[in-house]
């Protein structure tokens, strides 16, 4: 790299360390606010609790990653060669693909107690927003597979080959697999019990984006280890 080039990296990474830090500190704020509100609460408002605090959670453990990625003391990337940037952009990547479907997770179990709710007529504002999060969850990582997000746009050359898109079209075949299947189910619930029908649809797009970002980085982690 250019002293140019340095300068801008370096402003980059500082923003991203600062930024994830400041997520990380949102993220305590709303799980210990989560925790102390939801003692002794019962009904909606314990569920409302635990949402928060779940939430909190995952903005502690993407902040503690970011920032770990980014942090100041790391000067390897100064002197990094290009194939050295492209193993490890393709590291945080599997890391990221692997990362988020486990928060999609906690969203999914989560969504339960609000699905019910919804189906019931009772639905409130912090209902939907527990159903929305794990949906989020999963078109992050869809996305992420994709190639759409910010990251993997601005590092292109870095990220995108011949391999990459073979990798893509089978982790997205799989989870296409995956969401036709679910939805079939979800679908065949539905006409029996509603509730059961309508979560399980919530779980097929959990599932489909898990899918699509666990099968991308495994797949891409065995193509490495094969050299």
């Amino acid at each position: 790299m250019d002293e140019q080039a340095l300068a801008k990296a370096g402003r980059t990474r500082t923003r991203k360390f600062w930024s994830a830090i400041c997520l990380a500190i949102l993220g305590v704020l709303a799980m210990g606010f989560g925790f102390i509100t939801g003692q002794g609460l019962t009904g909606d408002a314990a569920t409302f609790a635990g949402v928060i605090a779940g939430l909190g959670f995952s903005f502690i453990l993407i902040g503690a990653l970011g920032s770990w990625w980014n942090r100041p003391g790391d000067t390897r990337w100064m002197s990094e060669a290009p194939q050295g940037k492209r193993d490890r952009l393709q590291a945080q990547r599997s890391r990221q693909l692997f990362l988020f479907p486990a928060v999609a997770v906690i969203f999914l179990a989560l969504a339960l107690e609000p699905v019910r709710h919804v189906v019931e007529g009772e639905g409130r504002l912090r209902d939907y927003l527990s159903i929305l999060l794990p949906v989020l969850y999963a078109w992050v990582t869809a996305s992420i597979a994709m190639g759409w997000d910010h990251n993997s746009r601005a590092n292109r050359r870095f990220l995108e080959d011949e391999l990459t898109a073979v990798i893509r079209a089978r982790a997205m075949t799989a989870a296409f697999l995956v969401v036709m299947t679910g939805a079939t189910a979800a679908f065949a619930l539905f006409l029996i019990r509603p509730e059961l029908g309508a979560f399980a649809v919530l779980t097929a797009l959990a599932a489909g984006g898990a899918t699509a970002g666990v099968r991308f980085a495994w797949l891409d982690r065995e193509a490495g280890q094969d050299g």
